[in-house]
């Protein structure tokens, strides 16, 4: 093979100017959280958004790798149905790869949720909280009310920051349905849970239309749709990462702005599993979880027509009162 090597650049400019962290600070975080990382970028597009004076400088979104890039990188060109062409994508496989991408003043990462073999068949629907104004509380309640469902009708899901303001919720599919599949179930999903705390949900694709309310965004599936990957770091004060959570973290006590680029390694660290990594080893079975819905739906509006109200009961035990009075 190849030997792989990245001459390192401009590693001491300053990328998040009230931390004071570096473009080397960033390459070195992608480093050394690599092997939390890579299992969600193998085999995917990526698409990079490059910041060559930081976050506050010129940015630029780039999924054609440029002519330059060097041989070794593994780069497969595909149809996009956006930008009606083919397009050379990089598909970073190894660390190398990654550090040659974060070398090009790439901050965050973002992949398809379907595989270069199976660009038709995606491995996870997402519901995309997306809070725009209203309250973080808020964001998670919604989230809250997800994972009720979803427990609910036996459909394994999984939880992570954005690692900007919302939530992401994935479901795993396993590449066994389509992208139109995919976005079908999760607008049911999605209009499930927005029934269930209308006051603080909805999904309202203007903003004008949210009335303050968080977005659950089911538009996020299909093709060539792209998803920040888990452990990316984010282009916001403070370097935010969108860190996987397990659902006992989702509380009013949440806080996304712990997990952070000198946070987040140390973190990893300590853990001894991924929270996420159900996300490649179970496949929702849709039909059974459809199904299960569909019965709670059934006895949800079944339940108002059994249980009489308090009036209609006040009624009846007046009118047994006054058979027993004329009884006796």
């Amino acid at each position: 093979p190849e030997k792989r090597t990245v001459d390192l650049t401009n590693v001491d400019k300053v990328f998040w100017p009230s931390e004071g962290y570096t473009k080397g600070d960033l390459i070195a975080y992608y480093e050394g959280i690599a092997e939390w990382l890579l299992p969600y970028l193998k085999d995917r597009p990526v698409v990079l958004t490059r910041y060559p004076d930081g976050i506050d400088g010129k940015s630029f979104f780039q999924k054609d790798a440029p002519v330059y890039a060097t041989d070794w990188i593994r780069l497969e060109t595909m149809w996009s149905e956006q930008a009606e062409r083919e397009i050379r994508y990089f598909v970073l496989d190894n660390l190398e790869s990654l550090v040659y991408v974060a070398n090009m003043a790439t901050i965050p990462l973002h992949v398809w949720s379907s595989r270069v073999a199976a660009l038709e068949q995606p491995d996870w629907c997402i519901l995309d909280l997306d809070p725009k104004g209203a309250p973080f509380a808020h964001v998670v309640e919604v989230a809250r009310a997800i994972h009720k469902l979803c427990t609910a009708i036996t459909l394994p899901h999984f939880i992570k920051t954005s690692g900007s303001t919302g939530l992401h919720v994935l479901i795993p599919l396993g590449a066994r349905c389509t992208h139109e599949q995919s976005r079908s179930f999760a607008e049911l999903l999605a209009n499930c849970v927005v029934k269930e705390v209308p006051k603080i949900a909805t999904v309202a694709r203007h903003l004008h239309a949210r009335e303050g309310k968080v977005y659950v965004d089911y538009l996020q599936n299909g093709h060539g749709r792209l998803l920040v990957a888990p452990y990316s770091v984010r282009p916001v004060p403070g370097a935010t990462v969108s860190m996987p959570l397990n659902w006992s973290q989702v509380t009013a006590r949440l806080d996304m702005h712990k997990y952070d680029l000198r946070t987040a390694p140390p973190l990893l660290a300590r853990q001894k599993t991924d929270p996420f990594a159900g996300l490649f080893t179970e496949v929702a079975d849709l039909p059974q979880s459809l199904a299960r819905l569909a019965e709670l739906q059934e006895a949800a509006e079944a339940a108002p027509a059994r249980a009489p109200s308090a009036k209609t009961a006040s009624t009846s035990r007046g009118t047994r009162r006054s058979r027993t009075h004329r009884s006796r």
